[in-house]
């Protein structure tokens, strides 16, 4: 084979708007804990999910080494590739967040002209991911970077645009893989924005500043996560399965303590142990956008053979040397009265309050999921506030 190296490269566009089963969990935990420890920005989103269904379309393509690599790391189970891949075509064959929400996940693999991809392959994608190969001219970057966008900003409600710079594009790039998530859902219970109101958000070590904080009264699942030294709400979005749970540290500076711990629980199940309570809750507003090369966080995780020197001969019978380049996750996150906008482990004992609690104010840094009974979509957290 030639020595000349080809990259490919992995772009997830992720965009959380208005705001399977165990196996995505166990990945969504410990990726969680390195892109928060990679990441040197103070507010964060990253979608656990967008990163898993993205790679494991690497996965159909690869053999050998990076293939037991991504295999173990993001938790597939089956023998054979079709049926690795299974849960993610039944999960788009029955995905469906409610009538109160809107789920959209697109994918889509640009491929250079003249570069071969297996029938095999690309038939396998799409019956899987659904995900669709378009031939596109990578050398002339202008034209390819605009082409690019466009199918994004469709994809997210014109909502994220022009992601891919025309000078970010290798000369060598043969094939970028997209995965792009957008979700629209409405609180079940909006908050009245004459409620709204200057209130002091605390910054470890800085003091406070004033942010707009939203208030109302309402009855929520509300517990303790003794593990983490923290406690938590659950707000349901109207007619939907998803809900977007705030994990609040009991400590002022305490969530860099709750951050190393979080990939030891279940963001799924943690709730199980909650119960209904009248709340007093006062919650930020908040909008930012985040980015981060993932290449680092996944190589530490294990994922290290599609970096170095990849077996792609499930994907192309072409002479030409592959390689994944970069990692990219992108996204952009706004909560709002209405909702938000936008992508056996330890055993954690979660007791239920055993007396009133009557608010829950979160007036300092926190953590937030976005989820339903079986999926992690997206999490994050947010340390500074404006």
């Amino acid at each position: 084979m030639a020595n000349h190296r080809t990259f490919l490269q992995v772009r997830l566009i992720v965009l959380l708007s208005f705001l399977a089963g165990i196996h995505a969990e166990e990945f969504a935990g410990r990726f969680l804990q390195k892109a928060l420890q990679f990441s040197r920005q103070d507010n964060v989103i990253v979608s656990p999910f967008s990163v898993r269904e993205a790679l494991a379309q690497v996965y159909v393509g690869v053999k050998g080494n990076a293939a037991d690599e991504l295999h173990r790391e993001l938790h597939l189970t089956g023998h054979s590739k079709r049926e690795a891949v299974e849960e993610f075509r039944r999960f788009h064959e029955i995905s469906s967040p409610g009538g109160g929400a809107t789920l959209k996940i697109a994918n889509r693999i640009f491929v250079a002209h003249r570069f071969p991809l297996l029938p095999k392959y690309k038939d396998l994608v799409r019956k899987s991911f659904r995900t669709r190969t378009e031939n596109i001219n990578f050398e002339k970057k202008e034209l390819a970077a605009s082409r690019i966008n466009k199918w994004i900003s469709r994809r997210t409600e014109n909502f994220i645009k022009d992601i891919v710079q025309a000078e970010s594009l290798d000369d060598d790039l043969k094939l970028m893989v997209i995965n792009a998530i957008y979700f629209h859902g409405k609180w079940k219970t909006p908050f009245n924005p004459e409620n709204t109101r200057k209130n002091n958000f605390f910054i470890p070590g800085e003091g406070a500043v004033k942010v707009d904080m939203m208030h109302s009264h309402l009855n929520l699942l509300h517990g303790r996560i003794d593990a983490l030294d923290a406690n938590a709400v659950e707000l349901p979005y109207i007619n939907s399965n998803i809900s977007m749970m705030v994990i609040l540290p009991n400590r002022l500076n305490g969530l860099p303590e709750v951050e190393k711990l979080l990939h030891e629980v279940n963001l799924i199940t943690l709730t199980y142990g909650f119960r209904k309570w009248n709340i007093d809750l006062a919650l930020p507003k908040f909008k930012f956008e985040f980015e981060l090369n993932l290449n680092q966080p996944l190589k530490d995780m294990g994922i290290r053979e599609i970096f170095r020197d990849p077996d792609f001969s499930d994907l192309t019978n072409s002479e030409e040397n592959l390689l994944v380049s970069k990692v990219i996750q992108k996204a952009v996150i706004e909560v709002n009265e209405e909702g938000s906008k936008a992508a056996a482990v330890t055993v954690v004992e979660i007791a239920a309050l055993s007396a009133w609690r009557p608010s829950f104010i979160v007036n300092r840094p926190f953590i937030f999921v976005i989820k339903d009974q079986q999926r992690v979509y997206f999490v994050g957290r947010v340390s500074r506030l404006n």
